[in-house]
């Protein structure tokens, strides 16, 4: 009966170590998938952030530069414009003029959120140089009138 009872007490002992161990195993791979979760969880927290700061970034970017293309063409290039055509002043002046409009709007960008974009797009300088000529384009297609080799023409004609 002692040995029966101490084989007995040894199997229940092993049982007792297996379903310990098999508990511990399940506890370490739930531990494992919610700090799996939480990792992902805070990536997704972190990339929305991030594409929020990039967003927000974009959206300063293209608000400055037509306002300030905006403004220029208020105050400068429409004469100079002119001046060019009638051959009273040089066209090096309207690319002056151009730089000095790209190095105002990139003076007025944060630093933070040049590096954003430089990180998520290759280059600010070229994002820059793209949100002015769309800017351009957008402050020419709003005048019913623009110049074009020189000429006058209704932005209605052919």
């Amino acid at each position: 009966m002692q040995a029966i009872q101490t084989m007995a007490n040894e199997m229940l002992v092993n049982v007792a170590l297996g379903v310990i161990t098999l508990v511990g195993a399940y506890a370490a791979y739930y531990i494992r998938v919610g700090i799996n979760m939480a990792k992902a969880k805070t990536s997704q927290i972190e990339g929305d952030s991030a594409r929020k700061l990039l967003n927000d970034a974009l959206m300063d970017v293209e608000n400055l530069a037509f306002k300030s293309v905006s403004a220029t063409e208020q105050t400068m290039a429409k004469t100079l414009r002119e001046a060019v055509r009638l051959g009273n002043s040089d066209r090096e002046k309207l690319l002056a003029l151009g730089r000095q409009t790209f190095l105002e709007v990139k003076a007025a960008i944060t630093p933070d959120a040049q590096v954003i974009i430089t990180k998520n797009l290759g280059s600010f300088d070229d994002y820059l140089t793209k949100c002015i000529e769309d800017a351009v384009r957008r402050v020419k297609l709003e005048d019913p009138y623009f110049t074009l080799e020189g000429e006058l023409l209704s932005s209605g004609s052919p």
